[in-house]
């Protein structure tokens, strides 16, 4: 596997929708909230000392490529389960740095096994045009649901779409059948549908 210094020898594209952003680590801070009973907000050292589930899988994009990686990070289902939803919470709204961008996943794309809020890809803290310093990887979707630079989760009880959805994406962003460009091994390869397992 690639480290950090080489993950653009791979030509994993960097894709922003208004501009990648200057983003400093100095006082970022995720907050968490919405319908929950334990809101709280996190420094990026504060996330760090948690940040301790690991999970080897692929980001894969709606324009037809898909890498897999080791990313370490919060999983999804322990944000949710340290911050209490309430009764009646249907969705999670994912919010990147300066609010242009969004995307709402549902409460059960949430509680997959490998979805994550994640600080680190291959060893190595995220730079800002991966997503860094704190994305979402959510592998069994494709990567607009991903959020780069979240500065915000909100736990919902409806579904709003967000930056892309209303621009024509799906909502559910479920990854269909469909050919591929595998970045790890420079080869376009057919893939079934769903979480992309190669």
């Amino acid at each position: 596997m690639p480290s950090m210094s080489t993950l653009s020898d791979l030509g994993i594209p960097v894709y922003w929708a208004e501009g990648q952003p200057s983003i400093p680590r100095e006082g970022y801070i995720l907050r968490i909230g919405g319908l929950v009973n334990r809101p709280c907000e996190m420094t990026l050292p504060e996330l760090s000392r948690i940040a301790t589930d690991v999970a080897s899988c692929r980001l894969t994009s709606v324009t037809r490529w898909s890498v897999r990686l080791s990313w370490r990070g919060i999983s999804a289902r322990r944000l949710a389960e340290m911050t209490d939803p309430q009764p009646g919470v249907s969705h999670v709204k994912l919010t990147s740095f300066g609010g242009a961008y969004f995307t709402t996943v549902s409460l059960d794309e949430l509680s997959h096994p490998r979805a994550m809020i994640a600080l680190q890809a291959e060893g190595e803290d995220l730079p800002v045009e991966y997503g860094g310093p704190v994305r979402a990887v959510f592998p069994h979707l494709w990567g607009y649901k991903s959020a780069k630079s979240i500065i915000a989760v909100d736990f919902l009880d409806h579904y709003e779409p967000g930056y892309w959805e209303t621009r024509g994406y799906e909502g559910d962003a479920h990854i269909t059948a469909t050919k591929l460009h595998d970045l790890n091994s420079a080869q376009t390869r057919y893939h079934g549908g769903g979480e992309v397992e190669w």
